[in-house]
């Protein structure tokens, strides 16, 4: 990525601290019992795993821009002094 930032440690801790939020609410277990159908076809335990899901999948894009290490490019050869 070639506008990808350096890593800070602020960043790296709120992506670990969303980590262990996702973790958290993953765990919930207060719509097991409900008999609510989201768009009258899917169970509402069923949607709120699919949200959390998709809530893992934004929190870990940005943890590979916040807290993935700035290298260089392997296949980007650094010319030398005599300019070849």
């Amino acid at each position: 990525m070639p506008n990808a930032r350096p890593a800070t440690r602020m960043g790296k801790l709120s992506f670990w601290l969303s980590v262990a939020v996702l973790v958290a609410i993953q765990q919930y277990p207060g719509l097991w019992e409900s008999k609510t159908l989201v768009l009258e076809f899917l169970p509402a335990a069923l949607f709120y795993q699919v949200v959390v899901s998709l809530l893992a999948v934004g929190v870990w894009w940005v943890g590979t821009i916040v807290a993935w290490p700035v290298e260089d490019d392997p296949g980007e050869v650094a010319p030398t002094e005599d300019g070849s």
